[in-house]
């Protein structure tokens, strides 16, 4: 199994590549990882140190892979932080080439734009061009509940608006759509405690995951990890359904350390059974 992951890239901490390619790793993947930009650490701590990949530099990368005999055999494309339109446009040249390699090659895109209590940290010009270019060409998408809203310009605050952004952003494109971090004001909770969920919604049907809330101040980078978790389960055979269940528990599993330990990163590492054989057992239930 071969994945190409094109991400931001940090030296210290664990968000886009650095939060995919250990458990896509862990999973028995091989990933090609492809740096959207370079920081020093997420921008939460500070100023990163920033240095984007220019469409050139990626454009000769992929060039350069492309001459490789592997290249025909790339299993899937994992799309993150993309930064603004021109660096989105030469990712989507890259996952064209990988499709026309391989037809059969599953394009996960993960719109990172931004999430509710930062708002968005992207150029404002991107949004439109993941909307109307970007997930035209995916077979997945997996924005948080910030991004699908700011994706589809409607509010999403219960299951039905829920279910009609995700059937919104799949007109689009992508066949399956996993809105994540979603809350919700008519329901949401299991014995008092605040859950938070995550829709998956397909042409068979839509599934709601939740694990308990676990709060504010966590680690950056858990949309990250949920997506490479996703993806690697999915290369493995499993459901959709099955896959999300396994990315859920295993994303849960690793803040919940991160927060026990006070930890300021998620600790992929330490905590990397779990990214094999999570032991919390989501709630899951057929919601359409």
């Amino acid at each position: 199994m071969r994945v190409l992951s094109i991400q931001s890239q940090v030296i210290f901490g664990h968000v886009g590549n650095n939060a995919g390619i250990f458990p896509l790793q862990r999973q028995g993947v091989e990933v090609w990882a492809v740096p959207t930009g370079l920081l020093a650490f997420n921008p939460s701590y500070g100023p990163p140190a920033h240095r984007p990949t220019e469409p050139a530099e990626l454009d000769a990368w992929i060039a350069a892979l492309q001459t490789r005999p592997e290249w025909g055999q790339i299993d899937a494309v994992l799309l993150g932080w993309l930064g603004n339109p021109r660096t989105a446009e030469a990712a989507l040249r890259a996952a064209q080439a990988v499709k026309a390699a391989n037809p059969k090659a599953i394009f996960l895109c993960d719109p990172v734009m931004g999430d509710s209590d930062s708002g968005l940290y992207v150029q404002d010009s991107l949004p439109p061009f993941i909307r109307d270019h970007l997930l035209r060409h995916a077979d997945i998408a997996t924005p948080n509940g910030f991004e699908l809203e700011y994706l589809t310009g409607s509010k999403v605050d219960d299951l039905p608006t829920a279910l009609a952004a995700c059937d919104a952003l799949r007109a689009k494109g992508p066949q399956t759509v996993i809105a994540t971090t979603l809350k919700r004001r008519d329901g949401g909770q299991n014995q008092g405690v605040e859950m938070l969920e995550a829709l998956l919604v397909n042409r068979d049907g839509a599934w709601l995951c939740a694990v308990p809330d676990l709060g504010h101040g966590l680690p950056k980078g858990a949309g990250d990890l949920f997506a490479a978790l996703f993806l690697a389960r999915l290369l493995k055979g499993r459901t959709q359904k099955k896959a999300m269940l396994f990315a859920m528990s295993g994303t849960y599993a690793v803040l919940r350390d991160a927060l026990e330990r006070k930890a300021p990163e998620m600790r992929l590492e330490a905590m990397q059974d779990a990214l094999i054989a999570p032991s919390h057992l989501p709630d899951i239930e057929r919601v359409r």
